[in-house]
Parts: structure tokens; sequence; C-alpha cells
């Protein structure tokens, strides 16, 4: 809504009234017989004022500078503080989201599997350069046939990484090509405890326990793993198998 502030500066120095002229009378607002308004400024006469324009009366007189000074806008409506940049861990939890979305939402197995794969790629990472050199020695142990080596180094893992869902679920493989069952059973639940979308370590569990001849442990297992990657077919045959298996077929 404007007012009549800067309006009424313009009126009198263009329209100022003979010179020398002296006005005792003050300008006065009025309404016409159409509806609009007009300014009386005795000596010159009715003005008829534009649509919008807001005038005041004698009790409450605008301030001029107020009236004539253009509305800014507040920093928070205009200008919003731009927002603090992202940390490494809010970034990676960001893409790892983005990513078990798209594990979720994919139309076949193969979008499926490529997005686990990349999930598989960052999980491996446990930001600690020790632990990763530790972990990759593992790795090479056990590549090479030295399993007691790997599960030595991958010990250390675990004791400077509790928190490091990967050291494990590499430790649980290890124990599992030796033949404990139950050490690595207990480490696939731990991994899957600390990070409950290990879906890596649901399906190597489900698996481990179905070879024990636990198949209700294996069927939560499965059923855990697909609600996490539900485009997974080999994952879905074991889990019916099981069903039927434990549940009995449906009548």
């Amino acid at each position: 809504m404007r007012t009549i502030g800067g309006f009424l500066i313009l009126i009198a120095l263009a329209c100022g009234g003979p010179a020398g002229a002296q006005v005792d009378e003050p300008p006065a607002l009025g309404d016409d017989e159409n509806g609009g308004n007009f300014l009386f400024i005795p000596g010159i006469g009715k003005i008829p004022l534009p649509p919008g324009v807001r005038g005041y009366g004698p009790g409450n007189p605008p301030d001029l500078q107020d009236s004539l000074a253009p509305r800014r806008l507040g920093p928070n409506a205009a200008n919003p503080p731009p927002e603090p940049p992202k940390s490494p861990e809010e970034r990676q939890a960001q893409e790892l989201a983005r990513l078990f979305d798209r594990m979720r939402d994919a139309d076949d197995e193969r979008e499926s599997q490529s997005a686990g794969a990349a999930i598989l790629r960052r999980w491996s990472q446990s930001g600690s350069d020790t632990v990763d050199l530790l972990a990759a020695r593992a790795l090479a142990a056990e590549a090479a046939g030295a399993p007691a080596l790997a599960k030595a180094l991958l010990d250390y893992v675990v004791a400077l990484s509790p928190n490091w869902p990967e050291g494990f679920v590499r430790r649980a493989r290890v124990m599992a090509s030796e033949g404990d069952v139950a050490g690595a059973l207990a480490d696939l639940e731990t991994a899957a405890r600390i990070e409950p979308k290990r879906f890596d370590a649901l399906e190597a569990l489900g698996a481990l326990s179905e070879k024990a001849g636990d198949k209700k442990r294996a069927l939560s297992a499965y059923r855990k793993a697909l609600e996490i990657e539900p485009r997974n077919d080999s994952l879905h045959k074991n889990a019916e198998r099981l069903r039927i298996e434990v549940e009995g077929r449906d009548i």
C-alpha cells in the first residue's frame, strides 16, 4: 500500500501556488461521489489520488523517512544464511541413503547388485589408516592361504575399531573357512547389530545358520536381508524354500 508522503512533496514543489501566496488552511483528504479519494489543497483545489494511496490524518502523521524509504526484507526472508558445509560423515550418510533407496527400488537384480557393490565399497573403508592397512594385510594373507595370519590381523582390527562392522564380517569369513562356525556366527551377529543394514552379514548369517541346521535362524536372517534388497532373486528362493520347510505350505 503506497502513502501520500512523497506525493505531497511533488505537489508542493510543482504546484506551490502563486509566488508569495500564504496558505493558512492545511491540505485535507476527502472522498468523492464515485468512491475515489482526493486531496484538497487551498489555493489549488481537489487533486485525485492514485488508486491504493493511503492517506494520514492529523492524529497519525506518517514518518516521512519511513514513507519514502524502500521496504527491505529481513535477512531470513530474502537472503537466508547459507547452509554450513556438510562434514565427510554427513556426505557419506547421504550417499549411502541414496544407494539404499536405489537398491530397494531397483527395476531388476542387476541394478540392485550394482547399488549393493557400491555400498560395500564404502563400507570397506574404516576411516583409520592403521585399521585399513591391517585389514588389507589380512585380506592378502587370506588370499595367500594363510588364514591363521589373517585371523590374527583381524583380531587387531576389531580390537582397534570395535564399531566397524566390516572387521567382524571379514573375521567371520576367515573363521567359517577354518570350521569355527560358532565364532563366525557370533561375529556376523555383531556386525548386523552394529549396522542393521549389513545385508551381506545377514545373507552370510542365513547361509551359515542353514548349514548348521538352524533353519529358523536362517529364515529370519534371509527375511531381514530381503527387506533391504528385495530384488535379490536367489535370496527370495532360499527364503521361500526355508519358509516351506519351517512353516509348511500354504493351505
